[in-house]
């Protein structure tokens, strides 16, 4: 599990939003089990639907949504992070679980993270 742990953030070391794709997965001998394994050991961050990222994924996103217009889409969300609908959705509703953003009634998102968390203007 290690070496395909390793593997996947070495992908995601000049892409850290551009999760493996399941065949990429399968490359690598990383199913559902060394992937869930693999996050308790705090390795890795695995959202809905097995997208997995390394696990300084969710500062890194709140630093650069915190950059961003406020309120903003998924669609800017996803052009901000240079990744795919498949990996945006399930970050931004973890996000949205974990308090750091929030789903506002028309879909768009604001920041509203704890302290820590960059402030809406992408400052501390």
């Amino acid at each position: 599990m290690t070496d395909a742990v390793q593997a996947v953030l070495a992908d995601l070391a000049d892409a850290p939003f551009s999760a493996p794709d399941a065949e990429r997965m399968r490359e690598l001998g990383l199913d559902a089990r060394a992937a869930a394994a693999a996050e308790r050991a705090g390795l890795l961050l695995r959202l809905p639907g097995n997208v997995l990222l390394a696990p300084d994924a969710a500062d890194r996103a709140a630093r650069i949504l915190g950059g961003l217009p406020q309120p903003f889409t998924a669609a800017e969300a996803r052009k901000a992070l240079q990744t795919s609908r498949r990996v945006v959705i399930p970050l931004l509703e973890w996000l949205d679980r974990k308090g750091i953003t929030k789903r506002l009634a028309d879909d768009r998102r604001i920041m509203r993270g704890p302290p820590g968390f960059p402030a809406s203007n992408g400052g501390r």
